[in-house]
């Protein structure tokens, strides 16, 4: 064999080798590529957008095509036409799972384009959630460690929601509160330090975390409860377990699957149980059809799964979160403890889970960049500060009332998470050395209204404590003349100046209310000083009125309403009442707890008008959270004149801001008395 012929063997030997290596390579490299879902949609099916079909039909020169896809849909998202944008986008995503500006623009189009032009915040809200959802469900399982995906969620969270350009924002927090609320019950009442808040929410998460993950580990813990529960000793067998039984009898009698909607329906039922008007008896009245379910009433009330329905639903609740929601309660146990309390009612807290989510996965992933992980950075601190302005949330499932107040737990988190950011380098690495920084700004801004709410409320120690703190700090905006002349001012001057900058600010305008409210209450009443009783709520009733002053717009949604009204509540007898309601219930506020005596001497020193408001809700309340029996209740806290009258003009009001007005009414005709 000649020179030639060899190496032309050679050759063919190597190119049979290769081809066989390709075939081998080729399907293994499909089929992880299918698992990480990074393939591109090889055939179109029903319901696609037609572009779907031309794509798959162009083969190679796909790329090209969708290249024109995207700036076809961008030219119609600037001509306004957003429902064509969304048909062209829903086929990029098919085309281009692993294109991930796509899923945003897509999720913006719907949260922000599609959801103000149409024109009611029920509409609205289907609108924001369905691109929360697009994100939460698909774009991020396909991408999940790109940090782009993760901001504009979180964004959507703390901006769209949490925050208040949207005339229709109260109608979302409710909704969010709703959800949580039905997905993962009412939160464990938090009434001791930050560090225990903390460790308490973490262990109420930690419950979902660690619940069974199939229905047969469900049997085996009710297995060792019912094992526990009959002393039974080691080595002895286990009572057999009813979970199947009962499973079974949930599909066939009560017509539902382990889903949101049996939590939806569980939870609508504690809730009625616990309200005051089921002493009333009017429980098959008033409970609205469609939150009903009389068979799964009847099967909750039966002995024999008692110890079948804690570890069920502790499994629908994880089933549910994980597979609807794709969150990880591991990752939200491991969030609480390391940043503070979260409430998963709160927008906010969603805002911080998906940006630092964000961040913990970019990180791992070749080519992100700082300034990604920097803007996300921003979020989580931004969530934050939202948590300390409006984290203590009173929601009541059945009513949909729902109002947040200031939580003190946040404050001290939100500066180790700047000292996080700055470790950790970057923009932020030489915050001491630089004449201005915006998370500089941002710290500034946050310890201001540290000091201003502290001081409000009479907490001198505390307000002296973070001015010491602000003074001090070597992040401090050196360029910013003003603001170091003003930390030179004594405590009272300080506060008194900040106070006149920042009163248009809705966050400041209600921190103000609630702080003088909560003065009122506590000093004026309760120690017997009705000077400060009386002063207090002229202050908050001043600094409502200045605020509307500066603020008086109307919204989009409803003509009639002023949209910064909404922040500072229809009356400033309806603040007061709410915020009575949460010191008589043995809430926390701020540092102040109430017992029920405390409670019941404070209830019986307050204008009448007030009493009225508060009294039915008050009565649950009280015996849910403190143990107090019906005779208790109605010992210490007697049934105000004329409630009757007050029950019957609350029920014909039929909307929120008519209701609002009778309290106003009755609110003024005792100010009128006072004064007299």
């Amino acid at each position: 064999m000649n020179r030639d012929s060899l190496i032309q063997l050679l050759a063919a030997l190597m190119l049979t080798a290769c081809v066989g290596l390709s075939a081998f390579l080729g399907a293994e490299t499909t089929a992880e590529a299918s698992r990480a879902q990074l393939t591109y949609t090889d055939e179109a099916v029903e319901g696609d957008p037609p572009e779907v079909a031309v794509g798959v039909a162009m083969g190679a020169f796909r790329g090209l095509f969708v290249n024109y896809l995207w700036i076809r849909a961008n030219k119609l998202k600037e001509e306004g036409k957003f429902y064509e944008a969304i048909q062209l986008s829903s086929a990029i995503t098919r085309l281009q799972p692993r294109f991930p500006r796509v899923w945003a623009f897509h999720a913006w189009n719907m949260a922000y384009n599609i959801s103000v032009a149409t024109n009611t915040a029920e509409e609205r809200w289907q609108w924001v959630k369905a691109g929360i959802n697009l994100l939460r469900s698909e774009g991020i399982p396909r991408n999940p460690n790109d940090v782009l995906l993760h901001r504009e969620l979180a964004w959507t969270f703390i901006h769209k929601i949490q925050g208040y350009a949207d005339d229709a924002n109260h109608y979302y927090k409710r909704e969010v509160a709703r959800e949580w609320t039905i997905l993962l019950g009412d939160p464990p009442r938090l009434d001791g330090t930050s560090d225990e808040n903390k460790r308490t929410m973490a262990e109420w998460m930690r419950l979902v975390a660690n619940a069974p993950q199939t229905l047969e580990q469900v049997a085996q813990r009710e297995s060792r409860a019912r094992a526990a529960a009959e002393n039974l000793r080691p080595g002895d067998p286990l009572p057999p377990a009813r979970t199947e039984e009962l499973v079974n009898r949930i599909r066939a009698e009560a017509r539902l699957d382990l889903d949101i909607n049996l939590l939806r329906l569980i939870e609508y039922r504690k809730a009625w149980v616990n309200a005051w008007y089921v002493r009333e008896h009017e429980f098959s009245r008033d409970l609205r059809e469609g939150d009903r379910n009389d068979a799964l009433d009847a099967l909750m009330s039966e002995p024999a799964y008692e110890a079948t329905w804690p570890p069920l639903l502790e499994y629908v609740r994880r089933r549910v979160i994980t597979e609807q929601f794709h969150m990880e309660p591991e990752r939200m146990v491991r969030y609480t403890e390391k940043f503070g309390p979260l409430d998963w009612r709160h927008p906010a807290s969603h805002a911080l889970y998906w940006a630092a989510r964000g961040v913990e996965e970019g990180l791992e992933r070749q080519g992100t960049t700082q300034f990604d992980t920097l803007n996300t950075d921003r979020i989580i601190m931004h969530s934050m500060q939202e948590l300390f302005r409006f984290g203590a949330i009173q929601y009541d499932l059945l009513t949909n009332e729902y109002f947040a107040l200031n939580n003190f737990d946040w404050v001290d988190p939100y500066g180790n998470m700047l000292e996080e950011v700055i470790a950790r380098g970057g923009i932020a690495a030489n915050i001491e050395e630089r004449a201005y920084t915006l998370y500089g700004a941002g710290f500034e801004n946050f310890l201001k209204d540290v000091i201003r709410i502290y001081y409000q409320r009479g907490d001198l120690a505390n307000a002296e404590k973070y001015h010491s703190k602000l003074r001090n700090w070597p992040g401090l905006n050196i360029n910013d003349a003003g603001l170091i002349d003003d930390l030179k001012l004594p405590l009272a001057e300080f506060v008194e100046k900040e106070l006149r900058d920042r009163l248009t600010t809705p966050h400041v305008a209600i921190n103000e209310m609630e702080a003088a409210l909560t003065d009122a209450f506590l000093r004026g009443l309760a120690q017997g000083q009705p000077e400060v009783f009386r002063r207090q709520l002229e202050y908050a009733d001043r600094v409502r009125s200045i605020y509307l002053e500066t603020q008086n717009m109307r919204t989009l949604a409803d003509p009639e309403a002023r949209r910064m009204a909404q922040f500072v509540g229809a009356s400033l007898a309806e603040t007061a009442t709410r915020v009575l309601m949460r010191l008589l219930s043995g809430g926390s506020f701020g540092y102040y707890r109430l017992g029920p005596q405390q409670a019941a001497l404070l209830y019986r020193r307050t204008p009448l008008s007030i009493q009225r408001a508060v009294y039915d809700d008050l009565s649950s309340a009280v015996q849910r959270t403190q143990g107090v029996s019906p005779e208790q209740f109605a010992a210490l806290f007697p049934e105000p004149p004329g409630l009757e009258q007050f029950r019957a003009a609350m029920a014909n009001a039929e909307t929120e801001q008519e209701k609002a007005r009778v309290r106003a009414i009755e609110f003024q005709k005792d100010a009128n008395r006072r004064e007299r």
